[in-house]
């Protein structure tokens, strides 16, 4: 069936639904790792994949069920009578024959999965529009979990899709901007650097920080979106400020697998940046943390190179966080070392405060200037200063400020979606 007659048949379910009170069921499905089908044994047998898939479809969801092709590997079956329990019954049947399909590609046998989202009316939602996004979503998640999974909307945490909605639009209207939090010489006690922290500005006057839209960030891969964003701004800033001050900014693994953007950041940064000499070391330092980085090492140190021969400065953030930490210390040539905050929460703590010496003892053995994040008492700053920790961020220097000028005015531009399309964004100035 064509998805013209699709999109009949899911009205007609609505109207129905919404006249008699009776329940039906959206099953969307889609076959997995598809593209890897066609690309090797070519789209005609690729096709005969979907029809085969299709009639597997049709005969375990039953007469009840209206099924067609969605898109270009998605199917949407529209179960009539149909409610939650029954219709994830439903989805396990279509799961298991679709599986259990043996398709000959010449002198060998294929099979393929599916990964299935489901959405009942009226439970969530009484428009083909609603039934068809809460559809969407399921199967997002299914995909995202893995392969050949089931997932209906009731296991969905419909909050990180909210946030997902509401940073996608950030980003589209430029509402993404940094805090920057100030780091302090432990020995000194004057600002040495500072940290810019993502931060979304909503609307309404709001400011979302990075622990609110991080989890929907990473599951609708838009953290080197977010990072882009405020490392630009970061070496915007920079030519404002005495060199003096060093400037942190987070690289995630997200963005060292777009080699393309890095390279536009190196420019970025050699135009806010200007060598000075062979071995000029620039207050620019990227940070990275050890779950964040790219599982071949080879490519991570690829990636980072030519920032690095530039003379931009590395950081291992959250150190003593995981158990490989150390061995990055031996991979990277790692100039800050940013002690886990939640070492520093329990520095009070005989263990842990043996702990952070011995990292201050590497450190030190190595020329490596060590951080303490998230300081917030006295107690803690005097355990650190015995400890020989260089230097410290956190609520007891600062909190990260907006540059509130900046805020305003990306508040002031803001033009919301209409129609489902951005109207007018302001343009980000070109560095000069």
């Amino acid at each position: 069936m064509s998805r013209t007659l699709l999109s009949k048949t899911l009205k007609f379910a609505c109207a129905r639904s919404q006249r008699t009170g009776a329940p039906f069921a959206v099953i969307l499905f889609s076959i997995d790792r598809f593209r890897l089908v066609n690309h090797r044994f070519g789209y005609a047998f690729g096709n005969r994949v979907l029809r085969r898939v299709c009639g597997a479809a049709s005969a375990s969801l039953g007469r009840a069920a209206v099924v067609g092709r969605w898109g270009s590997d998605e199917f949407l079956g529209v179960v009539s009578d149909c409610g939650p329990r029954e219709a994830k019954s439903k989805a396990k049947a279509l799961s298991e024959a679709v599986s259990g399909l043996l398709i000959a590609a010449d002198d060998r046998v294929v099979n393929v999965t599916v990964s299935i989202g489901i959405a009942c009316a009226p439970d969530d939602g009484t428009t083909p529009q609603e039934i068809m996004n809460a559809a969407d979503e399921a199967l997002y998640e299914a995909k995202r979990r893995g392969h050949e999974r089931i997932v209906a909307t009731k296991d969905l945490d419909r909050r990180v899709f909210e946030m997902g909605i509401i940073l996608e639009t950030a980003l589209r209207e430029d509402r993404i901007v940094p805090a920057y939090q100030p780091i302090v010489d432990l020995h000194t006690g004057a600002v040495v650097a500072e940290e810019a922290l993502a931060r979304i500005v909503t609307a309404d006057g709001k400011v979302l920080s990075a622990e609110e839209f991080i989890e929907a960030a990473a599951q609708f891969h838009l953290t080197y979106k977010i990072d882009w964003t405020v490392l630009l701004a970061a070496l915007s800033r920079r030519q404002t400020y005495d060199e003096d001050i060093v400037h942190f900014v987070n690289v995630s693994g997200d963005l060292l697998r777009h080699p393309r953007l890095l390279m536009d950041l190196l420019a970025s940064a050699k135009t806010s940046f200007p060598r000075k000499g062979a071995a000029d070391v620039k207050p620019l330092v990227i940070e990275v943390t050890e779950r964040e980085l790219l599982e071949n090492m080879d490519i991570t140190r690829e990636r980072l190179a030519p920032f690095l021969d530039f003379g931009v400065q590395l950081a291992l953030d959250d150190f003593g966080s995981g158990y490989s930490s150390f061995q990055y210390l031996a991979d990277l040539p790692v100039s800050f070392l940013k002690i886990d905050g939640r070492l520093i929460s329990r520095i009070q703590e005989p263990r842990v405060l043996s702990i952070v010496r011995g990292i201050q003892a590497v450190a030190t053995d190595l020329g490596i200037t060590t951080l303490a994040e998230y300081v917030e008492t006295t107690e803690q700053i005097d355990l650190l200063r015995r400890v020989g920790v260089d230097w410290a961020q956190g609520h007891h220097f600062g909190t990260a400020a907006l540059d509130q000028s900046v805020a305003d005015h990306r508040r002031a531009m803001s033009i919301n979606w209409a129609g489902g399309y951005y109207c007018q964004r302001d343009p980000v100035p070109p560095l000069p």
